[in-house]
Order: structure tokens, then sequence, then C-alpha cells
């Protein structure tokens, strides 16, 4: 009975034991876990403040571009004669005004929606095709 006894404490103080190293390991590694979320949390905290300076950097960047384009379409079109464009828009779908760069835009993108291709936009705008391209290359990008 002794012996029963003897080799129930021991099992048990064996038992206590390994509890006890499993709690201690289970403890180090909720430590590693918890910095690590830590770590985790500061790098997406970096990660979307770089996301918001990229946003803020891709609108200005969008805005300068549509300037430039709005520039350019401004000087292409008052160093181009009436007869070309005239010529141009003729019983096209859309005869734009000279230098309306919003409705252009705005045309260019209803017709691309309507399953136009660039050249077909292009033709029936009186528009060229890399201009055309650019405004919808923008558009993407916006979206």
């Amino acid at each position: 009975m002794v012996w029963i006894a003897t080799i129930t404490s021991v099992a048990a103080l064996g038992v206590a034991l390994w509890l006890g190293w499993e709690v201690a390991g289970l403890k180090q590694r909720w430590a590693r876990l918890y910095s690590l979320r830590a770590a985790m949390v500061e790098t997406e905290t970096a990660l979307q403040e770089m996301m918001d300076e990229l946003d803020k950097s891709g609108r200005a960047l969008l805005k300068e571009l549509d300037a430039r384009l709005v520039q350019a379409q401004g000087i292409e079109l008052s160093t181009t004669t009436d007869s070309v464009l005239g010529g141009s828009t003729n019983g096209r779908l859309s005869s734009l005004p000279k230098g309306d760069a919003v409705e252009k835009r705005a045309a260019v993108i209803g017709l691309s929606q309507l399953g136009y291709t660039v050249e077909e936009i292009a033709r029936e705008l009186g528009t060229p095709r890399g201009e055309v391209q650019l405004i919808l290359d923008l558009e993407r990008v916006r979206q």
C-alpha cells in the first residue's frame, strides 16, 4: 500500500512539474506572440500612413496630368485650323466645341463604356488616337 502511495505521489509530482514547465513555455510563447502582434500593429500603421501619402501624391499627380492635358489640348486646338476641326467632326456622334476638354473626356469615356475601341472613338470624335488612349488610361488609374 505504501508503494502505491509513493508511486502515485511521484507520478503526481512528475505531472505537476511537467505542467509547470508547459505553463512557463506557454507564457514565453505568449510574450513572443504579443510582441509580434505589437510589431504587426506598428507595421500596419506605417503602411496605412504610406498608403495615405501615396493616395495624396497620386491625386496630386492626376490633377497635374489633367491640367497639362487641358493645357496641351488648348495649345493644340488653338494652333489647328477651323477647317480641319470642322471637317473631322461633321456627321459624327459628337461635335465638340473647341477647347472643351471636359466634354471631350466625358465623350471618350462614354463611348468606351458603350464598347467602342480606341480607334473608333478617335475617328468619331476627330481626336488623335494617343489622346483617346491617354484619357482612358487616366480614367482607369482614377478607378
